[in-house]
């Protein structure tokens, strides 16, 4: 008789263990929102959902809806699923925050999610790249959530960050305040290269894939990224951008839609990678020479006027002004006088200001800032302007006169 009560007994705790086990990775109805973002996806994007199981598999099911508006946004509402956990996949064209234009192709972004916790699921460049390391951290054995939250701290110790916050990747959005949100508008910048040049614009959306494809196959094995090719990739991105206009880029593309948003402090997270993963400039540096297009090669170095123990120039000579600005602090100079800019030679810095001279501001950290000017005016004999650095300061740091002698049209 006792024997046959402990084996009931037994075979009741199994039964109960598997019923707790069946509930807590049982599924629902679950309806939610969110949107698509490198920049916005675009109307006509597709949207599919997966149903997986707790292994991460697909179970075969699945529902599709599309993005209406330019924003990125869509919605799906209802879905009967047995499980919790779900695929998201969208391809589509999206805004090109760093050029500030569409992709000339369609890119596709994945998040993985459980659709029990939340109401918002964005699909964006952090979940696209975080999801091979979560597929392996639960083939691993970890439960999804557990490894969903390592794959994320990992990430972030990556990107520079070592305040983790809690919000998931998937809760996180270009278009909205806060330190996360920031975050992810750094990483979206900074995977993508800047150019002009039109053969190679179409290229990008291709290129963009590799490399989040490589960072992700990368992160995947052990929750850091080794190839210091990808990381110097980055950095090179960076090294080519101008902050202010992909701000401006973003927050034109938006008000072009009638919405009011607020852009993060991306900026600062971008600062934050740098410093993480590169030599730091710890003051301002205004080398003797410099090319005001890196691009091109060594061989096109001029002399630099921001020099500041250097005041007297020929002005039959083209010079630049160049600097390297520590992360974290900001440069501008205000030029007084007959000096002007060929602003088409400019790697950097954006002008302010064309009152009597000019007014630039560096748009980079810890890189060369560079862009060509000449000294006075067609077959002037000679001339003066005044120079005032505003290093990290809204009063100028440091003034001085420069003078030249001879116009630069008088060599031609």
């Amino acid at each position: 008789m006792k024997k046959n009560k402990l084996t009931f007994s037994l075979v009741l705790i199994g039964l109960l263990a598997v019923t707790s086990c069946t509930k807590e990775n049982s599924g629902g109805v679950y309806s939610f929102s969110g949107k698509v973002q490198k920049g916005p996806f675009v109307t006509g994007t597709t949207i599919t959902v997966n149903e997986l199981n707790e292994s991460l598999g697909q179970t075969g099911k699945s529902f599709t809806t599309s993005i209406t508006s330019d924003d990125g946004s869509f919605g799906l509402g209802n879905l009967e699923m047995e499980s919790k956990l779900a695929l998201l996949t969208a391809n589509g064209f999206y805004f090109n925050e760093v050029l500030g234009q569409l992709s000339t192709s369609q890119l596709t972004l994945q998040a993985l999610a459980d659709l029990s916790d939340n109401e918002t699921v964005n699909i964006n460049v952090l979940t696209h790249i975080t999801k091979a390391r979560i597929e392996t951290l639960v083939r691993e054995g970890k439960g999804f959530s557990e490894a969903k939250q390592q794959a994320e701290g990992e990430f972030q110790d990556f990107l520079g960050v070592t305040e983790h916050f809690n919000q998931g990747f998937e809760q996180m959005s270009i278009t909205s305040q806060g330190d996360f949100n920031a975050m992810l508008l750094a990483f979206s910048v900074i995977l993508q290269r800047p150019s002009n040049d039109l053969m190679v614009i179409p290229t990008l959306p291709a290129e963009l894939t590799w490399l989040m494809t490589n960072l992700s196959t990368d992160f995947a094995a052990d929750g850091t990224i080794d190839n210091e090719a990808l990381v110097d990739t980055l950095l090179y991105n960076i090294s080519r951008q101008d902050q202010a206009y992909i701000r401006r880029h973003i927050e034109d593309y938006y008000s072009g839609l009638n919405l009011d948003v607020e852009i993060p402090d991306f900026e600062s997270y971008i600062a934050l990678f740098q410093a993480a993963h590169m030599e730091l400039t710890t003051e301002f540096v205004y080398p003797n020479e410099a090319t005001p297009a890196p691009e091109l090669g060594p061989g096109g170095e001029v002399s630099n006027i921001l020099v500041k123990n250097l005041t007297q120039f020929d002005g039959t000579h083209a010079y630049v002004v160049a600097a390297i600005i520590p992360i974290g602090k900001n440069l501008k100079i205000k030029v007084t006088g007959d000096v002007h800019l060929d602003t088409s030679l400019n790697n950097g810095w954006v002008v302010t200001d064309y009152n009597n001279g000019f007014t630039i501001e560096a748009q980079r950290q810890n890189e060369l800032v560079s862009m060509l000017v000449y000294l006075g005016g067609p077959f002037f004999k000679d001339g003066s302007a005044t120079i005032e650095y505003f290093e990290d300061s809204d009063t100028p740091t440091f003034t001085k006169q420069i003078t030249w002698t001879g116009g630069w049209m008088e060599s031609f």
